[in-house]
């Protein structure tokens, strides 16, 4: 008995250890692959794509089979599954028994495992691959749970046509989700494997309710179906129509494809109501544009509190392949206009350098070879810095950036996300805050949503947010910048208010930054509340340009409108104000802390941390002679009689271009004559050429200009070339010269005695 009992053991280890080697020397075939099925964030099927093999093959996960389709799956094709190893040894004997007594194949004997096996790896039905097949089917036993294998079966059992998979025919035959299928359509789906071709039931729909009710009939003992089931059953019609899966979000679901190459389900963060009406009302709106030949759009809607990718609409009309529209706007790069600015302004308040009362430079820039005006033409001479913004000026920024640094700017932009400048970091220059540089609509949008995230920088997700998911969040700039920000681009006092804007009185605060490229080829509206954050862009992806188009007459009625149906709370501010902001008082002329001299004065937010305390250097107390012709400094003022007169000192720069445009003001008399103080200080600054510019000249007429700018006290400037007299000059007259081309060092020498120079290059083109 022992010698019984110790074969046995021999035998079933031999066995056991030849399957472990024929394991590991003939492996499981790899498992088909699955469509890819995007939902939007409440489970509703958004698009799906067929398999590399040109098959839709929708994925059916083991907790997603229903318990009445398992139940009646299993009473019909293997009621053993639970029990058996892979095999179901009594029903192979009695198929084997079968067919050999009627010399034909009566019966196969095939458990779903094998099923599974024989899908995996196709093979005519032979005997010989009949014991492939039992070998494959003790593989995926020994390597998958039942219900994994049952899962697989569902997944990829074939349905008819390009079809397979139970959710796959749920959802092409029925247009319902497998959980959501009647007794009838549940007993159809099993019954259709058995001939593919001839139950199909778009197709022959008498032939398989046949089919259906001879199953109930050998089902009638088995106490699976109830009376309410055999009505459903007898009277529920077999005939469908094969319907097309969703195709909704098409440049949504195309960058999930991209994004998420290896996953076959992905549960995304759209919101499919917000999308709709965003595409809709980006579809009503491009109808009046498409008649001014603007023929693209684009909308993309990021919600604050998860960075979930709400909506992203690539285009108007997917279709419309005679406009390009295949090509997602979204990611498209294109010139951002005046968007920028915003953030110029948040990094120079966190150096400290302006806050919303500063005063800025708009006046004419013409240096190292860009000139920089604003839309309208016109120049204000001094400005707020928060009305610079409002009023989108132009030539205010190009000055505080060429005070800020551009490689420092682009590498402020960089880690606010906007990666596409890496690539032109080499190429960018001043031009960049104006709109001289590509950025993507998706870009833009995710950098603005740090305005109402307090400075915080976070990557958009595009899959549905869990609860616990981490941001990885990245400080950018602080939260008072973003407020200060938020607070100019809130306010209503500015030209680029939409006609629509009334309508939008309901609803909660929105901060918004309209952009026009050069050329008028792009509009823009990037905008954001306390919920989301809009980017809106309409122009045309051939890069056509349309004189109508503008960002606030073409992008912000549309982001309003977005905004309108959106919104669901009513708050009235976008961002609490942080500790770290206050009021303060400051002069009315220079937007700087007030002397005691200062007559003018205001409010102003400031930055505890951050903003600088500089008082103000305009308003100055001269001392003057009693007829005020002349003024005194203090080595000269005991010799005489005097009192004192408060005069403001403006920027020299800014005193040349008033007397250029007869702007009237008020300047200090001229310094006593007599005095033989000698003057200490900054000397006249050269405003072109610029130190170490090379200019290159291509004929022998073309003239090099020389201008300076002096305090307001400075009424001429001696000119120098090499040593070379030029003459004298009033303070911001030019001088043009012909010169060939060499090194040169301009000299320039203003009434007081102090001077400056620049050192530049003249090189001839030939």
């Amino acid at each position: 008995m022992y010698n019984k009992i110790f074969t046995t053991i021999v035998v079933i280890s031999a066995g056991f250890l030849s399957f472990l080697l024929l394991n590991l020397l003939f492996p499981l075939p790899e498992q088909k692959s699955y469509s890819l099925v995007i939902y939007d964030r409440n489970n509703t099927m958004l698009n799906a794509f067929r398999t590399t093999d040109g098959m839709w093959r929708i994925r059916t996960r083991p907790e997603e089979i229903p318990i009445r389709l398992k139940e009646i799956l299993l009473w019909k094709e293997d009621r053993y599954f639970y029990y058996h190893f892979g095999v179901n040894p009594l029903s192979l004997a009695r198929a084997v028994a079968q067919n050999l007594y009627n010399k034909k194949r009566i019966s196969g004997a095939s458990t779903i495992t094998m099923q599974v096996a024989r899908m995996l790896e196709p093979k005519e039905r032979t005997y010989g691959n009949k014991i492939i097949e039992i070998f494959r089917a003790l593989q995926l036993e020994w390597q998958y749970s039942k219900d994994e294998i049952l899962a697989m079966y569902l997944s990829t059992v074939p349905l008819g046509g390009n079809i397979e998979g139970l959710q796959t025919a749920a959802m092409i035959y029925y247009q319902t989700p497998l959980e959501r299928l009647n007794v009838a359509q549940i007993v159809d789906l099993i019954l259709v494997p058995n001939d593919p071709n001839d139950l199909r039931p778009d197709r022959n729909s008498e032939i398989l309710y046949q089919e259906r009710m001879l199953t109930v009939q050998r089902f009638a003992r088995s106490g699976i179906f109830s009376e309410k089931d055999y009505v459903i059953l007898e009277k529920s019609r077999t005939s469908v129509t094969r319907n097309v899966l969703p195709k909704l979000a098409p440049h949504f679901s195309l960058r999930i494809k991209e994004l998420y190459r290896s996953e076959d389900e992905i549960h995304s963060s759209l919101d499919l109501k917000i999308q709709q009406s965003a595409e809709k009302l980006l579809q009503n709106h491009m109808r009046i544009w498409k008649q001014r030949e603007v023929n693209n759009g684009a909308v993309i809607v990021i919600d604050n509190a998860t960075m979930e990718v709400a909506a992203y609409v690539g285009s108007e009309n997917f279709s419309d392949s005679l406009h390009g529209s295949q090509v997602d706007a979204v990611r498209a790069i294109r010139s951002p206009g005046s968007t920028l600015k915003p953030f110029l302004y948040a990094q120079q308040m966190d150096n400290g350098t302006i806050t919303p009362k500063s005063r800025l430079l708009d006046i004419p820039y013409d240096d190292e070879g860009f000139v920089a005006e604003n839309y309208d033409k016109s120049f204000s001479g001094f400005v707020y810095a928060d009305d610079a913004l409002r009023r989108s000026l132009n030539v205010p920024m190009v000055y505080l950036l060429r005070d800020a640094s551009v490689p420092e700017f682009v590498s402020f932009l960089t880690s606010a996300g906007i990666h596409s400048l890496e690539s032109q970091k080499t190429r960018v220059g001043l031009s960049m805050i104006l709109g001289g540089c590509g950025v993507t609509l998706e870009e833009l949008t995710r950098a603005y949503a740090m305005f109402p995230g307090g400075g915080v920088f976070r990557m958009p997700s595009y899959k549905k947010v869990s609860q616990n998911i981490s941001f990885n969040p990245q400080r950018v700039f602080s939260p008072s910048a973003a407020f200060m920000v938020t607070n100019i681009l809130s306010g209503l006092d500015r030209p680029d208010l939409p006609n629509n804007f009334e309508s939008a009185k309901n609803l909660p605060k929105v901060a918004f930054k309209t952009g026009t490229s050069y050329g008028k080829r792009d509009a823009w509206c990037i905008g954001y509340s306390s919920e989301y954050t809009i980017g809106v862009w309409i122009g045309n992806v051939t890069n056509k340009g349309n004189p109508e188009l503008s960002g606030n007459k073409s992008a912000t009625p549309l982001l309003i409108d977005i905004f309108n149906f959106i919104s669901s709370s009513k708050k009235k501010s976008i961002l609490p104000m942080p500790n770290d902001v206050q009021y303060r008082e400051v002069c009315a002329v220079s937007g700087k802390i007030p002397t005691d001299v200062c007559s003018d004065r205001i409010d102003d937010l400031y930055s505890i941390t951050h903003s600088l305390n500089v008082f103000c250097d305009i308003d100055k107390e001269f001392t003057v002679a009693q007829n005020g012709k002349m003024c005194f400094c203090p080595s000269c003022v005991e010799r005489h009689s005097y009192t004192t007169k408060i005069f403001r000192d403006f920027p020299p720069a800014l005193v040349n271009f008033w007397k250029r445009t007869d702007h009237r003001y008020s300047t200090p008399p001229p310094h006593n004559p007599e005095c033989s103080r000698l003057f200490v200080g900054t000397g006249p600054k050269i405003i072109t050429p610029s130190e170490r510019m090379t200019y290159l000249i291509v004929s022998d007429n073309q003239k090099i200009s020389l201008q300076a700018s002096s305090g307001v006290d400075v009424k001429s400037h001696l000119w120098y070339l090499n040593q070379h007299y030029l003459g004298r000059k009033k303070v911001g007259e030019t001088v043009f010269l012909t010169l060939h081309a060499g090194l040169y060092t301009a000299r320039c020498i203003d009434d007081k005695g102090r001077s400056s120079s620049v050192n530049f290059t003249v090189k001839k083109i030939m």
